[in-house]
């Protein structure tokens, strides 16, 4: 009997470049200008299969997502000095299919120059019974969420599911800080919005945080792998345990990892720096997505929010305080919204971006990204996985771009009712192992957190 999957892909593509030429926003001139290629703004994303993965289904599949996603097969023209994407021409993303022995590599490693190239490289790696697929977005193009959602349509292609219907006209938007029906405001507001820009962003760039510390010792970056980053998974049962915990204390499960990432931070710097004194700052990308934009194509709809610790809190409970009160203020102030509005003031005056990611300083001194439940169906249940015939997705991870002195950045994803942390280290500073001994702490924490369920305060 035919399995589903068996189905031809369904067709469902977008007029071609219809949207072209389309001017950066200022988001995405943020990361066009940060780009380089000792530290590309890069990010992966890599699907873990049992079963056959099909090559010419996946091929097919791959090639009819690209088509609805325009970025991601786009090149960004810079000659008049106003940056703006226009199709990539005759280049097709890159994609490399090979046996699980072949490395990933690439002949300009991580760099992906958006003047010649689209952002979006795809390696396949298989073996009897197994399938590796590894992403890799500038993050110009777009954001992880956005990265996902093209994962999904490529799924659903494969599978020969209807894809969700996306609507390219709605990349326009995809720059915009307030919705396009919303009432200009009065001077008096502009100004007022315009001031808070700017003793937010003066607060971003003078409040400095302390850089984690670089182990003694750590090796010299490989050329192989790219992109490389550890992982480490929460059971079902633990995941459930650290909702049922945030719950119970009225705080969020991200406001206790928020808090837990802080102290595996703090005792990090300790161990290896010989202090845990300074200003920890955690990055908190921040989705603006609306309901209305379901059916854009992959872009960047997001902002960046922080969340810091001064080091005053005497305890892990008053920590997880400073937490509550620094996310709810994020929320209630819409903080992610002034970072895009002073990157906006910004982009007017392109040398200003320039003197921002110039400095020598950071914004952060980690990132930590939580993206949810990822459910490649709607039909799926929490706990259950992706399926085409004998072809089951297992796991999901990726990781976001390393900058200069942000020397971590986390995402955290639940797929399948497991809680997985997807941990990338700044290889110019960290060895393989010492990304590994960080996500140990950091989940040695989580899980003292998790334990910690029958006691009056989490620790």
């Amino acid at each position: 009997m035919s399995s589903p999957c068996q189905n031809a892909p369904a067709s469902n593509s977008l007029p071609a470049d219809a949207v072209f030429p389309l001017p950066l926003t200022p988001f995405e001139l943020y990361y066009y200008l940060d780009d380089r290629p000792a530290c590309p703004t890069t990010f992966p994303v890599e699907l873990l299969f049992t079963g056959t993965l099909d090559r010419e289904r996946f091929y097919a599949a791959l090639e009819e997502t690209v088509r609805r996603h325009p970025l991601l097969r786009a090149a960004i023209d810079d000659r008049s000095g106003t940056p703006r994407w226009v199709p990539a021409a005759g280049e097709q993303p890159f994609i490399d299919w090979d046996d699980s022995t072949a490395p990933i590599t690439h002949p300009d490693g991580e760099f992906i120059d958006l003047k010649s190239a689209p952002g979006l490289r795809t390696w396949v790696r298989t073996s009897p019974g197994q399938a590796r697929v590894l992403f890799q977005f500038h993050h110009a193009c777009c954001d992880g969420l956005a990265a996902l959602e093209m994962v999904k349509d490529l799924l659903a292609a494969y599978k020969g599911d209807q894809p969700i219907k996306r609507d390219a006209e709605l990349l326009r938007r995809r720059g915009d800080i307030v919705p396009p029906d919303t009432p200009k405001p009065s001077l008096a507001v502009s100004v007022r919005d315009a001031l808070y820009t700017l003793n937010v962003w003066s607060w971003i760039l003078l409040q400095q945080p302390v850089p984690l510390a670089a182990p003694a010792g750590a090796s010299k970056p490989s050329p192989d792998p790219i992109l490389p980053f550890v992982v480490a998974t929460l059971s079902a049962a633990e995941s459930r345990g650290l909702r049922d915990l945030a719950a119970s204390h009225g705080v969020s499960s991200n406001d206790l990892l928020l808090r837990d990432w802080l102290v595996a931070l703090r005792r990090w710097n300790e161990t290896h720096a010989g202090s845990a004194r300074g200003r920890l700052k955690v990055n908190v990308p921040v989705s603006l997505r609306t309901r209305d934009e379901a059916r854009m194509p992959a872009a960047n709809r997001l902002g960046y929010a922080f969340v810091t610790d001064d080091g005053t809190a005497t305890d892990d409970a008053a920590l997880l305080e400073v937490v509550r009160s620094e996310t709810h203020r994020i929320k209630d102030w819409k903080l992610a919204l002034y970072f895009l509005g002073g990157l906006t003031l910004a982009s007017g005056f392109r040398s200003a971006i320039r003197w921002v990611l110039s400095r020598n300083a950071s914004l952060a001194t980690a990132v930590l990204s939580n993206v949810g439940r990822f459910a490649p169906e709607r039909s799926l249940k929490r706990g259950q996985k992706w399926t085409c015939g004998d072809l089951v997705l297992d796991r999901v991870c990726g990781a976001p771009p390393i900058r200069k002195l942000t020397r971590a950045a986390m995402i955290v994803i639940e797929y399948g009712g497991a809680t997985t942390f997807c941990l990338r280290c700044d290889p110019q500073h960290f060895a393989a192992s010492d990304t590994q001994a960080l996500l140990d702490a950091f989940l040695g924490q989580v899980r003292r957190t998790i334990a910690s369920s029958d006691k009056a305060e989490p620790k």
